[in-house]
């Protein structure tokens, strides 16, 4: 408990500048609306666009004059930005130790190193956890005052929850790269390569129909808000994917990072 709370209050003021940050852009974003409800003008002007251009920018499926379609167009940026942050705070939470020079007290202490790790996790976890809850307050304070479909709070419960999958994942994938790369300068770089190549894929999938295949390479296919604001449901599949992905990023990290030698 006492490594959590150490955790937690070294990575405080990062937290609380990516959620006030993440909370900013969701309030400017959402006060953009305003100008787009119900104004038939933007449907044309968006019609009037190149699909490709749509596709590539997520938007191919949205109507941006209703509420559940404008946020369903600004979430692929919630999933990068949110993915980002959580695939450097793993690998951050990992070599932290090696980077600061600590890691020979904190290892040399009558403590195992997967319950270090363990304890990280935690506090990585609870990181997450606050900065998806300020973004979606900010998000539901807002629009407290705009029309919306009966269906909006379940929407957004949803659109939520599998920002914060996605958080996991891509949380797990950072650990998982420090914790089997001894360099750690090295660690957020490959880190954010994997994240910018899933992204990549995705915007590829989003332009060329026939590679939907490939959806199951890249966590920003694996909850669409096209198919949330739908069918008012999370894709099973891709739960039972995003679970596996979590289970083998931790679960490597703790076989693989006791066993290395610190590189001080």
């Amino acid at each position: 408990m006492n490594i959590v709370k150490r955790e937690l209050r070294a990575n405080l003021k990062p937290m609380l500048i990516w959620a006030l940050s993440i909370a900013f852009l969701v309030i400017v974003w959402m006060v953009e609306y305003k100008s787009f409800a119900d104004n038939p003008a933007i449907n044309e002007f968006m019609d009037a666009l190149p699909q490709t251009l749509l596709s590539v920018l997520g938007m191919q499926d949205f109507t941006l004059t209703n509420l559940n379609g404008f946020i369903g167009s600004i979430s692929l940026y919630l999933y990068l930005l949110l993915g980002v942050q959580a695939v450097l705070l793993g690998s951050f939470i990992i070599s932290k130790e090696e980077s600061d020079k600590t890691g020979e007290y904190l290892f040399s202490l009558p403590i195992t190193r997967e319950r270090v790790i363990v304890a990280k996790i935690i506090a990585a976890t609870i990181n997450l956890l606050f900065i998806n809850i300020i973004a979606l307050f900010a998000m539901l304070t807002v629009t407290m005052n705009y029309d919306k479909a009966a269906n909006f709070y379940s929407f957004i419960s949803l659109t939520f929850l599998a920002l914060f999958i996605v958080q996991m994942i891509f949380l797990s994938v950072g650990m998982f790269v420090a914790s089997v790369n001894k360099r750690h300068k090295k660690s957020g770089n490959i880190s954010v390569s994997i994240l910018m190549a899933t992204f990549l894929i995705a915007s590829l999938i989003n332009m060329v129909d026939k590679l939907d295949f490939l959806k199951c390479f890249t966590p920003f296919k694996y909850f669409e808000t096209a198919y949330i604001q739908k069918h008012m449901s999370l894709e099973p599949v891709f739960i039972i994917i995003s679970i596996v992905i979590i289970i083998i990023g931790i679960s490597s990290t703790l076989i693989y990072y006791p066993k290395r030698d610190l590189y001080i």
